[in-house]
């Protein structure tokens, strides 16, 4: 019996670790505050589309809000590198909505979708 403890217990807890560093897809595709990054992107690409300003930095504010709450969520599973670079795309677009400049903003929103995909893959 003693053995087979000996055996089971670390089998047991290395799964558990291997199953929290490889779930993080599962922790960014379920709930429902995962699609509020999505939705919110696409509302301030429409804001911008349409020069509504007051209204993309309200929603870049709830953008950040929702980033925030995710960070913990995926932090073990995606790269520093691709969080460090929704940071910094957050940063350029506050910093193009600010100044109102559509050229600038909608490469960084579609930059930032596009580092929200690959934190899935």
């Amino acid at each position: 019996m003693n053995k087979i403890a000996s055996y089971l217990i670390p089998a047991v807890t290395l799964a558990v670790f291997v199953m929290i560093m490889q779930g993080g897809y599962y922790y960014i595709s379920s709930g429902t505050d995962r699609h509020d990054f999505n939705r919110y992107v696409n509302q301030i690409e429409n804001e911008i589309k349409s020069s509504q300003w007051d209204m993309a930095r309200k929603d870049l504010q709830s953008l950040d809000s929702v980033w925030k709450k995710e960070i913990p969520r995926i932090q073990f599973h995606a790269e520093m590198d691709e969080i460090d670079s929704i940071k910094a795309d957050l940063a350029r677009l506050s910093g193009s909505i600010d100044v109102e400049d559509p050229e600038g903003a909608l490469p960084e929103l579609r930059e930032l979708a596009e580092h929200w995909e690959n934190l899935k893959n």
